[in-house]
This record gives structure tokens, C-alpha cells and sequence, in this order.
């Protein structure tokens, strides 16, 4: 079907099953507008409930509905993807190597692991056991560790992965040994 040939087909008078039958290229079209890639099932549950409202809530004297529609389900998606994108900042996930040094501390080991930790620890600078300890330990976001570090989110970003690359290789030479 044409996009012309849509609008004139596509109406709020008609039951929504058709709309949202109708409305499907126009979702995948968004999907490839916001460079969605994967999670397909997830968005087009988002885009559905989008159409169900614009559905519901559609004025025919107000403009064209599949322009409506159209709005609705791109605010939606980029809703949906920026909450997505906060979460990223504020919740990094930690290494796995990470993850089981804590993990091993906190199951009883601890003298023995923080004597291991304290050598893993001892050729980092003063400011990488610091963003350790603000990104780790304390839980700060990218903007706080910024903030008090007074540098940029992005240079924190970097420096976080200067020094995930640096532990792995301590923890490699660590372990030939």
C-alpha cells in the first residue's frame, strides 16, 4: 500500500485491530528512524499501547490520524529510549572480575582478599582508587563522580575505561604468577 493510499484507509472510525494492522509499516519505519535493532517485541508492545491511545484519543477535525498516530508512536519509542539511556548512565554494570573480588569479600574471605586487593590496588594512582571507590563503592552516577572530581562526564567515562582496561591486565599478570 501506498502512504497515500494509508491515509486515506486509515481512520479513528475504524476498529483498532485494523488501525494497528494498518499501522505496522509505519511502526517499522519509526523503528528504523531510532535505530532500534533488537528487543523488536518490546517496542512493538510500546508502539501498540501508543496506537491504542492515539486511537482513543483521536479528533478528526484537529488533522490527518495517521499524523497523529505517527507523533504518538515516535514520542513514545524515544520516551522508552531515553528512560533507557538514563538507566545506562546512572546504573553501569560492574566487570565480572569486579563483581567476584566483592563478591569473595563479602562471603567471609575478607583478610586474605583485601591483603590480594590492597596489591592489585597498589599501582594505581590516588585518582584512580578515588573514581574506584565513587563508582564502585560509593555508587555515584557519571555526573556526581564529574562533579566532584571536576572534571567532564566524559572524561570520567574514559578514565573508567583506562582503568577497567588496567585492573584486568593487573589481574591477568596477577594470576600468571
Amino acid at each position: 500500500m501506498s502512504k497515500q493510499l494509508n491515509k486515506q484507509i486509515l481512520s479513528p472510525e475504524l476498529p483498532f485491530e485494523k488501525v494497528l494492522e494498518l499501522v505496522q509499516p509505519m511502526i517499522t519505519s519509526i523503528f528504523l528512524k531510532c535505530h532500534i535493532y533488537k528487543d523488536f517485541e518490546y517496542y512493538r508492545h510500546i508502539a501498540a499501547i501508543a496506537v491504542w491511545e492515539a486511537w482513543k484519543k483521536a479528533d478528526p477535525a484537529k488533522g490527518l490520524f495517521s499524523s497523529y498516530v505517527y507523533t504518538t508512536v515516535r514520542g513514545e519509542i524515544m520516551k522508552e529510549l531515553t528512560k533507557e539511556k538514563r538507566f545506562e548512565m546512572h546504573f553501569a554494570p560492574i566487570d565480572d572480575e569486579l563483581l567476584n573480588v566483592y563478591r569473595i569479600e563479602e562471603q567471609g574471605q575478607q583478610q586474605g582478599m583485601s591483603m590480594w586487593l590492597e596489591n592489585i590496588m597498589v599501582p594505581l594512582k590516588i585518582e584512580e582508587r578515588k573514581l574506584l571507590e565513587l563508582f564502585y563503592l560509593e555508587g555515584y552516577s557519571y555526573a556526581e563522580i564529574a562533579s566532584e572530581l571536576q572534571l567532564s562526564i566524559a572524561a570520567v567515562k574514559k578514565r573508567r575505561l583506562r582503568l577497567i582496561i588496567k585492573l584486568r591486565q593487573l589481574l591477568a599478570s596477577k594470576k600468571e604468577r
